[in-house]
C-alpha cells in the first residue's frame, strides 16, 4: 500500500492534489497498486483532455445534451408564442380584467331592465334584491376560479355588497333568504 506522498511523487503532482483527487476518481488508495492508481489517473486525464470531462470529474458530454434539451425547450416555447400558441399571462390579465368588469356591469344592469319588464309584464314589484342575489351568485361563482380563489377587483365582495358567502348555513349551500315578520319588537328566543 503506498502512502499519498509515494503517488504523488510516481505521478508528477503534489500530495495534496493525491488528496483531494483520488476520491472524485474513484481510486481507492489505500488498497490499489501504484500501476493501478497511475491507469486510472491517466485514463482520467485522457478524458479531460478529449473534452468529456471536466477537471472535477463532471460528464461534460452528458452536460452538453442536458444543454442542448434546455435550449431546444426554450426555442420551441418561443415558436409556440411567435405563431400565437403561447400567451404571456402577464400581457393578458389586464384585458381579461376588462372583459370581466364589462359582463358585471352588463348584468347588473340587466337586472335593473328585468325588474321593470316583470313589474310591468305581470303587474307587480319584483323585489330587485331577489333578482340581484341570483346575480351576485353567479359573479361570485365566476370570480371564485381566478388566482388563489378571490375575485377581481370590483367583485361583489368589494362593491359594498353582500357577499353570497356570508349567507353560509354550514351545509354546504346558501341559507334561504328570511323575510323579517313580525312587529319589530324584540321576543323571547325560540330554540
Amino acid at each position: 500500500m503506498p502512502t499519498q506522498q509515494e503517488i504523488a511523487d510516481h505521478l508528477g503532482i503534489s500530495q495534496p492534489a493525491v488528496s483531494q483527487q483520488m476520491a472524485p476518481l474513484g481510486i481507492d488508495w489505500k488498497t490499489s497498486s501504484l500501476d493501478a492508481i497511475r491507469l486510472a489517473y491517466l485514463t482520467h486525464l485522457r478524458g479531460v483532455a478529449a473534452g468529456h470531462r471536466s477537471a472535477d470529474g463532471m460528464d461534460l458530454a452528458r452536460e452538453r445534451a442536458l444543454t442542448e434539451q434546455v435550449d431546444r425547450q426554450l426555442k420551441l416555447l418561443t415558436l409556440a408564442e411567435k405563431t400565437g400558441q403561447l400567451v404571456n399571462v402577464t400581457q393578458l390579465e389586464p384585458a381579461l380584467h376588462r372583459q370581466y368588469m364589462a359582463f358585471k356591469a352588463e348584468l347588473e344592469a340587466r337586472d335593473d331592465k328585468l325588474k321593470e319588464e316583470l313589474d310591468l309584464l305581470y303587474g307587480i314589484d319584483v323585489d330587485l334584491d331577489v333578482i340581484s342575489t341570483h346575480t351576485r351568485n353567479a359573479l361570485a361563482h365566476l370570480s371564485g376560479h381566478g388566482e388563489g380563489g378571490g375575485g377581481p377587483v370590483g367583485s361583489p365582495a368589494e362593491d359594498g355588497r353582500p357577499d353570497p358567502a356570508d349567507d353560509d348555513d354550514g351545509m354546504g349551500g346558501p341559507a334561504p333568504h328570511a323575510e323579517p315578520q313580525g312587529d319589530g319588537q324584540a321576543g323571547a328566543l325560540q330554540p
